[in-house]
């Protein structure tokens, strides 16, 4: 019965890994490993894992105390699984808002460079004319012309993957951990003023991924004392 219980707990994240596993080798695409595994699957998964972990808890009066640390991991994992779920597959179900740009400078984003646009292109991302840039709440852009070397370094240590960029301009690319999602930045050098822009390269739904990578690309950007 408690092995039964522990399988109930394990069964959403096994199944979440076999969606990524098999999106890696290309066994299948984003439709089953977050549209059916992902967001379809685990929720119901993550509920009969709640479950077994309250009876894991409830039997452990009278298993002692492995009983109680079977229990309490096997809730902490539920709880932990809620959390991923919530963070990385919930806010790409096909309810939410048409995919765009961010920018921390709406008025005015910078463009992609000839290269990144065409690589873009090459990948059938989010033609250019549909990303209709806006901003992310609390993101601004950097008062002070960022060195070039800077917010290279400042790029990689938010993740991103730098491309050969010129004096006034830095880009790189972003690959999602979990489904592989991919996104471009481009940031603009002025005097006075650096501006960042990041674009997803499908066409699905981004759940605030935009803004949360505009946002930890920016922070890496500000000045360290």
């Amino acid at each position: 019965m408690t092995l039964a219980l522990v399988a109930g707990v394990l069964s959403a994240p096994l199944v979440v890994f076999i969606g990524v596993f098999g999106l890696r080798f290309g066994w299948w695409g984003l439709d089953v490993a977050l549209d059916l595994l992902g967001v379809t699957v685990a929720p119901w998964l993550l509920g009969l894992g709640a479950i077994c972990a309250l009876l894991l808890l409830w039997r452990a009066r009278r298993t002692g105390v492995m009983g109680w640390i079977v229990g309490l991991v096997a809730l902490a994992m539920v709880g932990g699984g809620v959390w991923l779920y919530d963070r990385h597959a919930v806010g790409y179900s096909m309810t939410q808002p048409s995919p765009r740009s961010v920018s921390t400078n709406a008025d005015d984003p910078p463009g992609f460079s000839a290269r990144l646009t065409a690589a873009r292109a090459a990948s059938e991302a989010v033609p250019e004319q549909t990303l209709r840039s806006t901003s992310c709440p609390g993101v601004v852009s950097i008062p002070s012309q960022v060195r070039a070397e800077d917010a290279t370094a400042a790029l990689q240590r938010a993740g991103f993957t730098p491309l050969p960029s010129s004096l006034f301009q830095v880009e790189g690319t972003h690959e999602g951990l979990w489904f592989l999602r991919r996104h471009d930045v481009t940031i603009r050098i002025r005097p006075g003023q650096t501006d960042v822009r990041v674009a997803p390269r499908d066409q699905r739904p981004q759940g605030g991924e935009t803004c949360r990578l505009l946002a930890r690309i920016v922070a890496e950007l500000q000045p360290r004392s």
